[in-house]
């Protein structure tokens, strides 16, 4: 059964603003211009070393071209259904912001200074590190079942990042890990506050700052 926008605003909210930008961009006459997508905020790591540390968030709403957005879109709305009601509006948002952050620092230290990097791809890998945290503490066979589902999808997409070389699979890699922390250190489903929660945000500060580190030690 698909949920309308009452039940998922974040949701359809995060898509009305990746469809806008993409407007922006140029990007309904084939794939947008290069320096359009800088101009409105593409990650370019040499800029973002420089102290433009904000494109690390504006490049999750910009995309390469159709096929990009579509599959984005689409896995976006995916996940959207699941972990939206599940961490419900505000912390669903968050998720997906951290996930996208960790996944631009782990970007900014594996690729070279003058790469241009834009998608949202690291930030929705961030719902599935989310997704990980519902089936862990998901009760009786439903936990088996997400695993598994989880499981598949990520065995499936990071064999794909690895054969095409042009997808950012370190984006992939550190939205996962920054999602599945985010959603810890936010209380995880039940929303609970504890020796957990914190450790968490320890952690996810922890990596941030060490990625920070190594980026303008090679930078």
């Amino acid at each position: 059964m698909r949920r309308s926008y009452r039940d998922l605003p974040a949701t359809y909210g995060l898509l009305v603003i990746v469809a806008v930008m993409y407007v922006l961009e140029g990007g309904l006459g084939g794939s947008p211009p290069l320096m359009r997508m800088v101009n409105l905020g593409a990650q370019v790591n040499i800029l973002v070393l420089q102290g433009q540390w904000w494109r690390i968030l504006t490049a999750i709403f910009l995309h390469l071209n159709w096929l990009h957005i579509l599959l984005n879109g689409w896995s976006l709305f995916v996940m959207g259904e699941l972990v939206e009601p599940a961490f419900g509006s505000k912390r669903f948002i968050a998720v997906f912001l951290l996930g996208g952050v960790m996944g631009g620092l782990l970007s900014l230290v594996a690729y070279p200074p003058y790469s241009v990097l834009v998608g949202a791809s690291g930030a929705i890998f961030g719902l599935l590190g989310a997704t990980g945290v519902i089936a862990l503490e998901a009760q009786g066979p439903m936990r088996g079942y997400l695993l598994r589902w989880l499981g598949g999808i990520l065995v499936l997409n990071l064999a794909f990042d690895f054969m095409y070389p042009g997808i950012g699979v370190w984006d992939h890699i550190g939205g996962l890990v920054g999602g599945f922390l985010a959603a810890y250190m936010l209380g995880g489903v039940r929303r609970l506050q504890g020796w957990r929660s914190r450790t968490a945000g320890i952690a996810y500060v922890a990596v941030c700052a060490g990625l920070v580190a190594l980026a303008r030690m090679h930078g």
